[in-house]
């Protein structure tokens, strides 16, 4: 027995330190992302800003990160009865922020599962819970921003996708995606190329796939080659009604013409 305990605390010794050498190797790596970004954006962080900056970006992007938010729908969820089939927009705030939703795409039968600052892996982890438990005819998807902006790569956003995907062509294989592309914004436009970057990809995969369709909002949301500060609240990053009126006049009537043709 005495023996049964040293081996099981030898393993448990040995776990440990490697998910501690994982998670060093992870914030190394994290660290230098962030000294390669703000030099290409002609900006100083001290060591200790880097660092905190790395911890909390590698905690963000957990997949666990936002259970608490996914059981709040699932406590909704216990107590509403949702349409049968809906258009499930999910993603991450962009979506949740959209407070008229349901009257900008009516009389479709909508529901929004935008939540936090949800990157493509947190819906991954929550797929089963948010996404196919709803058996949705149709998914707006609008998420990756995020994602850049903890630094990871474009191919890296787009693998992840690829994942979310791939789990609709098995799960839902009926049900076709449309992918709002990345907006731009004041906030974020040191992030331009990266993020043109990613849209590419995705309308690339979106010619290429009957069952996605990538709608681009880059080009309307611009004045004069700018993010159009008329469409912004005051932190640069989210849309106020205006935005949002743009992408209805971009979302709805494709929509309309998809599911026009199951009447």
């Amino acid at each position: 027995m005495l023996k049964l305990k040293s081996l099981q605390s030898f393993f448990f010794s040995l776990l440990a330190m490697l998910i501690m050498n994982s998670c060093s190797q992870e914030l190394i790596e994290i660290e230098e992302r962030i000294r390669v970004q703000a030099e290409k954006n002609g900006t100083e962080y001290t060591d200790i800003e880097i660092k905190k900056t790395a911890a909390y970006l590698l905690e963000w992007g957990r997949p666990n990160f936002y259970e608490e938010q996914i059981n709040k729908f699932l406590e909704i969820d216990k107590f509403t009865e949702h349409a049968e089939n809906p258009i499930l927009f999910v993603g991450s705030s962009s979506i949740r922020f959209w407070k008229t939703l349901k009257q900008d795409m009516s009389p479709l039968p909508v529901l929004n599962r935008g939540f936090g600052g949800a990157h493509i892996s947190h819906v991954n982890n929550h797929f089963d819970q948010i996404v196919y438990a709803y058996d949705p005819k149709g998914i707006v998807f609008f998420c990756g921003t995020n994602d850049i902006a903890a630094l990871k790569t474009p191919e890296e956003v787009y693998k992840d996708f690829l994942i979310f995907y791939e789990k609709v062509q098995q799960q839902l294989p009926e049900t076709k995606i449309f992918f709002i592309g990345i907006k731009p914004s004041i906030a974020r436009a040191y992030l331009k190329d990266e993020e043109q970057e990613f849209n590419q990809k995705i309308a690339r995969l979106s010619n290429e796939n009957n069952n996605i369709q990538f709608i681009d909002v880059w080009g309307p949301m611009l004045i004069e080659d700018k993010p159009d500060a008329s469409m912004f609240v005051e932190d640069g990053l989210h849309m106020n009604a205006k935005g949002y009126k743009i992408w209805t006049s971009l979302v709805k009537p494709i929509l309309d013409n998809t599911f026009s043709e199951e009447d």
